[in-house]
């Protein structure tokens, strides 16, 4: 029997462990590859703009005069030139100014893109690109005459080129992670009991170890592909540039005759600032530069540099003429820093998940290998923290399914709110009706987790929210949100019951406290994790795909909770049942009304202070940022900050508190600077900072800071705030537990308030950050009235 609760302990470890760190490494390689066919596709665009300009120079050349497109000779030897020097061009294409095909080179059944994703402004005109039906990438040019836009030109690919390169390229990591993950899974199981024993945290060493090594392989990928795409746009503006001089060369004129020349190379680094230098060489020596003071020098190649040397010598010429583009090789590593970021706030992610899932997978063996778990099992210390590591997933990932749509749902909401034609005050309600229903949600599921059991609160829960979140695929409709929002709080509000009422029954008073931890780890973990992966998912698989991956999520959690969770019927007896705090709650609640200092802590920190998280961090700051045009993964990295803070606060400051025992000047200081973080994320929309040139980068690190310090603010307040209450006067009174309690319940007040005052403030002023500095001044008076405002509470010892 001990042989074989061994090999199946060790069974579980393995299957765990490769599952996690697969998963973790799936999403990594996923991540990466999402990141490469954006960057390759832009590369792609950039390339097709530039041989596109060849055959618009050569033919507004002719049209220029003012003669008719159809009589343009010459477009099939220009046009199939380019497609014989690069074969992923499918087609390109002429247009008159209906829209009508007059030349085509390649395949003639690709139609004009109708309607472009994008458009950049060039001196030339607009150049649009985008794809259709998924197929295709193309690009459109203006042809115009010295009067006005009398066709276009379109130059196509399908977009199958850049997919299979990007697939050929990232085909090999998979073997490389499910090398990793299986090596990684194999030392973990092996040497499980040795790790646990050392006091370094190998486990978790060996686990960053494996992350790193796969991001080096995903980044080594990206930057060969990004370094290609790079030499391909080099080519192409080499070419292009070549085209222009083409007639010069030809003609055999004087160059140095030729006024203006220097602007034209000059113009062309302006309309492709990537451009590090342009040059037309004759003889070894350069004529003209972009940089005036290298004419009159010989040509060296920089090894800092992608170089395309064109040769434009005519047969017979005793001149050697060339023409030089250089594009600089930090173009590959700027474009590769994303990805790096990205990586870092994923691996951050992963960490907290792999973390989770590793105390699960030390959990599994003690509990189900000798069978279910019993009272005398639940004294056990072992299969006590075991119990308490059963539920941890659950509360974690029901945080993390929730916070996966939170960097992009505030945006979602408000373009249904703008396509329906509705006013901006509805923009709030899906959030106020959220934590409404999950305050609403509280009582009744305290009841049931009294009378019967907090198992059912779980799953239940967890099916709920993934319900919820699962409508929001259905088509865009306004109180279909609504719905989807009421029911996701409902379900998020009796898990938090469900778990937080097991924990309680499960964990002796010597493990409450490790109990209580579980509900800090797990909302905060799981807002980083969710905020992480769900900013970067949704740029690659749309809103619905993120919807779709949450509920799918929360229906397989809401099945581990049921398979995976044991009942504790038995556990209830032994330990004389759940205390009464939610069934107290009413009837203590007039006396808890009547307490100054309680309501004082209340109005004046604990309230306000969620207040600022749903309306400010979760509900404006996405908003904002999406204005201000920050990608999907920035917003969510932004708010993860806010996330971390609060951990690494909390964790640090609780223990202050604790060894000062002065918890209301440590919630005075929390309230003072949670308002100045707000008043600087404010100050990016200040008219005096937005004139500067360089508003940009200045406004981007005040807010990042902003956001950091209201984090650091809230980890002096959430735990801090519940011990001031429990060591309280009143506490002594009518006891700890149902006066955090109360306080607990009506604290949702402030989730609720947050987003419906924002919203009010951005009805009546726009849509404008420096109108939340009134709320960061609002909450520094109301710290100041805290304490200065009449008595303090007193604590009982």
């Amino acid at each position: 029997m001990k042989s074989g609760s061994y090999i199946r302990g060790r069974f579980i470890d393995f299957t765990t462990m490769i599952f996690v760190s697969g998963m973790s490494l799936l999403l990594l390689i996923y991540v990466g590859f999402g990141e490469a066919q954006r960057t390759y596709e832009q590369f792609q665009y950039e390339k097709l703009i530039a041989q596109g300009q060849i055959v618009q120079n050569a033919m507004e050349n002719f049209l220029r005069p003012g003669l008719p497109l159809k009589q343009y000779v010459g477009f099939n030897t220009l046009a199939e030139r380019i497609l014989a020097s690069d074969k992923s061009i499918t087609a390109i294409t002429a247009y008159d100014a209906k829209g009508q095909p007059v030349f085509t080179s390649g395949d003639s059944s690709i139609p004009l893109l109708p309607n472009a994703s994008s458009s950049v402004d060039r001196s030339s005109g607009s150049i649009d690109a985008g794809d259709m039906d998924n197929r295709y990438l193309q690009i459109t040019l203006p042809l115009r005459n010295r009067f006005e836009r009398i066709g276009s030109l379109a130059v196509t690919i399908h977009r199958s080129v850049v997919t299979q390169r990007i697939q050929t390229s990232f085909m090999p990591l998979l073997v490389v992670g499910g090398g990793l993950s299986i090596v990684f899974s194999l030392f973990v199981t092996f040497f499980r009991s040795r790790l646990d024993s050392k006091s370094a945290p190998w486990l978790q060493i060996a686990f960053a170890t494996t992350f790193l090594a796969m991001s080096i392989a995903v980044i080594g990928t990206l930057i060969l592909l990004f370094s290609e795409g790079t030499q391909a746009k080099t080519r192409a503006l080499g070419d292009t540039l070549g085209q222009r001089l083409g007639d010069i060369v030809g003609f055999n004129l004087n160059i140095k005759e030729i006024i203006g020349l220097d602007q034209v190379f000059a113009d062309y680094q302006r309309l492709n600032p990537d451009i590090k230098a342009a040059a037309l060489i004759i003889d070894g020596k350069i004529e003209i530069h972009t940089d005036p003071n290298l004419v009159g020098k010989q040509w060296n190649s920089d090894r800092t540099t992608y170089e395309y040397v064109v040769d434009l010598t005519s047969p017979g010429s005793v001149r050697e003429i060339r023409t030089a583009v250089a594009l600089p090789i930090a173009i590959v590593f700027n474009r590769t820093t994303r990805s790096v970021k990205n990586f870092t706030a994923l691996f951050v992610a992963s960490a907290f998940l792999s973390g989770l899932f590793l105390q699960l997978a030390s959990s599994l063996p003690r509990l189900y290998i000798n069978g279910n778990v019993t009272a005398d099992q639940a004294d056990n210390p072992e299969s006590e923290e075991a119990l308490l590591n059963l539920v941890k997933p659950v509360f974690f990932v029901a945080i993390f399914i929730e916070h996966l749509n939170y960097s992009f749902l505030p945006q979602f909401i408000n373009r249904i709110v703008v396509e329906g034609s509705m006013s901006s005050t509805y923009l709030s309600i899906p959030f106020v009706t959220y934590y409404l229903f999950f305050a609403l949600s509280l009582l009744p599921s305290g009841h049931i987790a009294e009378q019967f059991s907090p198992r059912p609160l779980m799953y239940g829960g967890m099916l709920l929210s993934a319900v919820g979140l699962s409508l929001l695929v259905l088509p865009p409709d306004f109180f279909v949100v609504v719905l989807a929002r009421a029911i996701s709080g409902i379900g998020q509000g009796i898990l938090f019951i469900g778990v937080q009422s097991y924990i309680l029954l499960t964990a002796s008073p010597r493990k409450r406290t490790q109990g209580v931890s579980i509900i800090v780890f797990g909302f905060q973990g799981g807002m980083i994790s969710g905020m992480a992966i769900g900013s970067l998912l949704v740029s690659y698989m749309g809103a619905n795909g993120v919807f779709i991956l949450s509920g799918t999520i929360g229906l397989a959690m809401a099945l581990y909770a049921l398979v995976m969770v044991p009942p504790v019927q038995g556990i209830i007896t032994k330990r004389h049942g759940l205390d009464n705090t939610m069934g107290q709650l009413f009837r203590n609640m007039g006396q808890v009304l009547r307490s100054f200092e309680f309501l004082k802590t209340m109005f004046l920190v604990g309230i306000p202070a969620k207040a600022v998280l749903t309306g400010v961090i979760i509900f404006a700051l996405p908003l904002l940022l999406a204005q201000k045009d920050f990608e999907q993964e920035d917003i969510g990295q932004i708010i993860m900050v806010y996330a971390a803070c609060v951990l690494i606060s909390t964790h640090y400051f609780s223990r202050l508190v604790d060894r000062m025992g002065r918890s209301h000047i440590v919630l005075f200081w929390g309230s003072v600077f949670s308002g100045l973080g707000i008043v600087l994320i404010g100050l990016i929309d200040w008219r005096e900072m937005a004139g500067t040139n360089i508003s940009e980068t200045i406004s981007t690190i005040i807010l990042i800071g902003g956001v950091a310090i209201v984090g650091i603010a809230h980890g002096l307040i959430y735990a801090p705030v519940v011990t001031h209450i429990a060591e309280s006067r009143l506490a002594q009174k009518i006891g700890a537990s149902t006066a955090t309690a109360t306080y607990r319940f009506l604290e949702r007040l402030g989730h609720i308030a947050g987003p419906m005052l924002v919203g009010q403030l951005f009805i009546f002023g726009g849509l404008n950050a420096l109108l939340l500095t009134w709320v960061g001044l609002g909450i520094m008076i109301c710290g100041l009235l805290f304490i200065f405002g009449g008595r303090r509470l007193q604590p009982t010892t």
